[in-house]
């Protein structure tokens, strides 16, 4: 399996300083920690996803310029949990989150926090440092909802405070200010940096911010011009070295991407640690590009230039993917090649896991293990299916039943392979009653229900049993989803939008009460927005004579101007036969508004107008993306009345 990494993209009023998110969860030994404290606190999981586990863990997030996770050691007493976090002399704030595998408490998305103070007061940078941990690395890692208004307040009160630290937040500030309202932030910003453009001696970092702000704003003119003035009078300095790397990343041509690469660190020698970590980097990328043109001789040289054991296990596993013809259906190439890497993908991942020296701050030893051995186990799938591509179907099928193993049932696809492998090597009867578990745990695939079927049928039985015999398989798979479903029902009011469609026509929500409205965001380049689309068509269909539902796809995060957008996303529905009722967001005021993270994102909108359902992600299974949706709309159709679903089902 090829892995793919997602980008992504509380609150404290001024009276209310004393901020430990303190619920009725969480109570903290003091509201205000000095930095070098170590705080400790009580939490109970009375009320939480976590109610009735019995171990749990918790990560702790300190704040003090970087993030850095810490393990948190746990004593319980019943239903409560005593800890203590230890922070250094340097911490602004600090954020924790109690979890138990996928569940989480987080404080319903609001996060457990408390920020460093002096005196009772907040100490220079605890504001803007808990904006960050809100808004940043810690709201990934947390799960945590951002509010913009409420974290613009938060950088609001620091910059009233303490106006020098402005310079190391605006970005971030002006980001804020775009998920709000992109056509006032432009004017909101306009002070920051007319000041910043008005010093008489700007720093090459005063320029970088500007540059910045500029982005965020999608003002590409001014965007260029400030590049351009850095340029001239930095010509050896960050901006130009950032534009050789993206020319660098850029070019497809192999020699020419070699010749960039030759002058970039001609001109700017690698000195400290994370330039020369950097430069492994660059070598990859180059060993991509000629295994991609299947010029093995230079993607031994560079492999070879690459000492990042982790950066190289990636780029392994990735090319054996792609020969191995990126799934079951594709077509296979070098398969000679493809094992020999594959092979080199595992060996070095088992080497990190052995040696964590290479973990980021902002994980903890723990869940950094984690991390390689999940990496481990989706390279090992790599590996089974260029096994399978091979005819070695006996070693193919045990890599896969480790995997399968190891990833705990849980991914669609590396199930399936391990059916279809299983079946090659043992036979047809050997896979029935775990095909039926799948089934029934809501984790088949349409190729398992085929064998399925097949075995069946040879059995004698008639394709009428067939479905008799499938329906009462899957009836229990669709009441567990469902009884998952109601568990996740929220209730909060839709942001209001009105958007132009592909046709020029607008549609508000506002129109579309009385009606249940699937909201999903999404953008052209997103990787998994359209690996789900195949599914969201086919549930799109399953309601497309229903005049009580309604799919909206809103196009957002494109950074191009309108007539742009809507000439790139008709192309694309045209191109698929998608018939889908596209929005643009041009100016990404509605994603703000809903909050949005990370896409593809989908909400779930009742006849009332509230959101009842939100759904982050897609985990390449079609046939589930199809039963939850489907699903989600029936518990909404039925709750005609708007009342508490949670109480009504």
């Amino acid at each position: 399996m090829r892995i793919t990494i997602l980008l992504f993209v509380f609150f404290l009023l001024a009276t209310s300083f004393c901020f430990s998110q303190d619920s009725k969860n969480l109570h903290f030994s003091t509201d205000y920690p000095k930095p070098g404290d170590n705080i400790k606190f009580e939490y109970t999981t009375a009320g939480t996803p976590l109610g009735g586990i019995t171990d749990i863990e918790a990560i702790a997030y300190i704040y003090d310029g970087q993030l850095r996770a810490q393990d948190v050691k746990l004593q319980s007493n019943g239903d409560k949990w005593n800890g203590e976090i230890v922070t250094n002399d340097s911490t602004k704030a600090v954020a924790i989150v109690f979890k138990k595998d996928d569940q989480v408490d987080n404080n319903k998305e609001q996060g457990y926090s408390v920020m460093m103070y002096q005196n009772s007061e907040p100490v220079k940078g605890a504001l803007a440092g808990m904006a960050e941990i809100n808004t940043g690395a810690g709201s990934y890692f947390m799960q945590l909802k951002t509010d913009p208004q409420k974290n613009i307040e938060l950088y609001n009160q620091e910059f009233s405070k303490h106006p020098d630290l402005k310079g190391g937040s605006l970005v971030s500030y002006a980001g804020l200010l775009v998920k709000l309202d992109k056509n006032t932030a432009k004017d909101k910003m306009k002070p920051y940096i007319d000041e910043l453009m008005n010093k008489r001696n700007k720093s090459e970092n005063d320029y970088e911010v500007i540059i910045s702000i500029y982005q965020r704003l999608g003002n590409k003119e001014d965007q260029e011009k400030a590049k351009a003035e850095v340029e001239k009078k930095y010509p050896d300095g960050m901006q130009v070295k950032a534009d050789m790397i993206n020319a660098f990343y850029g070019e497809k041509d192999l020699a020419k991407k070699e010749d960039l690469l030759n002058q970039l660190l001609a001109k700017f020698p690698p000195t400290t640690s994370d330039e020369k970590k950097q430069v492994n980097y660059y070598y990859g990328s180059l060993a991509s590009a000629a295994g991609n043109q299947k010029d093995w001789t230079s993607f031994k040289k560079y492999t070879a230039l690459d000492n990042d054991k982790a950066s190289l296990a990636g780029v392994y596993n990735n090319m054996a993917w792609t020969l191995a013809g990126e799934g079951l259906d594709g077509t296979a190439t070098d398969l000679d090649v493809a094992k020999e890497v594959s092979g080199k993908s595992l060996d070095y991942v088992k080497e990190e896991i052995n040696d964590l020296s290479g973990k980021p701050l902002y994980y903890t030893d723990r869940e950094w293990k984690k991390n390689l051995e999940y990496s481990y186990a989706t390279y090992n799938d790599t590996y089974g299916l260029v096994l399978w591509k091979r005819g070695d179907s006996k070693e193919a099928y045990e890599h896969q039943k480790i995997t399968a193993e190891q990833l705990k049932w849980n991914d669609g696809e590396i199930n399936e392979r391990y059916i279809v492998y299983k079946e090659k090597v043992e036979g047809a009867k050997s896979v029935k009653k775990e095909i039926e578990d799948f089934i029934k745990n809501g984790k088949s695939s349409s190729r398992m229900r085929d064998i399925l079927k097949t075995s069946y049928l040879a059995d004698g039985h008639t394709e009428t049993e067939y479905t008799a015999y499938i329906d009462d398989l899957q009836k229990e798979a669709r009441e567990k989803m469902r009884e998952d479903i109601i568990k996740k029902m929220i209730s909060e009011a839709a942001p209001k939008f009105a958007l132009k469609d592909l046709s020029g026509n607008t549609v508000t929500l506002d129109d579309l009460k009385g009606k249940v409205v699937v909201v999903d965001f999404w953008a052209t380049w997103c990787g998994p927005c359209k690996a789900s689309f195949p599914g969201m068509q086919k549930a799109s269909e399953k309601y497309k004579d229903d005049p009580s539902v309604k799919f909206l796809f809103v196009d957002s995060w494109e950074n191009k101007k309108p007539e742009e957008m809507q000439k790139n996303a008709s192309e694309f529905v045209a191109k698929n036969k998608y018939d889908f009722h596209v929005l643009l967001d041009a100016e990404d005021k509605t994603i703000g508004s809903y909050a949005v993270e990370g896409i593809p994102t989908k909400f779930f909108v009742d006849k009332n107008g509230n959101i009842r359902f939100k759904e982050i992600g897609y985990d390449g299974n079609m046939d589930n993306l199809i039963d939850e949706v489907s699903q989600m709309i029936e518990v909404l159709k039925q709750n005609t009345a708007g009342t508490d679903s949670k109480k009504a089902f």
